[in-house]
């Protein structure tokens, strides 16, 4: 199936967008900064089916469910720090971080852990 949208940055890329844009969000957010380096971004794109039959054509962005992937030491510091409205800002500052012209909107975001295995 033929996509509408542009490619999303690598990973690399878009993290190292976030904390750019962190950093000029300013220093209460200089600690979430450093998270970056350690995260790991998973893309969902939500399929769009603009030419069925019977609907009227209706543009509309692509919507994307982007999930943040951070070691458990670093996912519970974030518990920690981020409460709903610095949720809020951060998702701003992602959705800010994917060029405008791929053409996706964030529709779920989501910060989850990952089990760090005992050497």
């Amino acid at each position: 199936m033929p996509s509408y949208t542009y490619e999303l940055p690598e990973q690399s890329i878009l993290l190292s967008n976030v904390r750019q844009n962190l950093l000029k969000a300013g220093p209460e957010w200089a600690e979430m900064t450093l998270f970056m380096r350690e995260g790991h971004v998973q893309y969902v794109p939500i399929q769009n089916n603009p030419m069925r039959s019977g609907y009227k054509f209706v543009y509309q962005q692509a919507k994307l469910n982007l999930t943040l992937y951070f070691p458990e030491k670093i996912f519970n510091r974030m518990l920690e720090i981020l409460n709903p409205e610095r949720i809020e800002v951060l998702k701003a500052v992602v959705e800010s971080s994917i060029p405008r012209r791929s053409g996706y909107l964030i529709n779920e975001f989501k910060i989850r852990g990952i089990m760090e295995e005992e050497v």
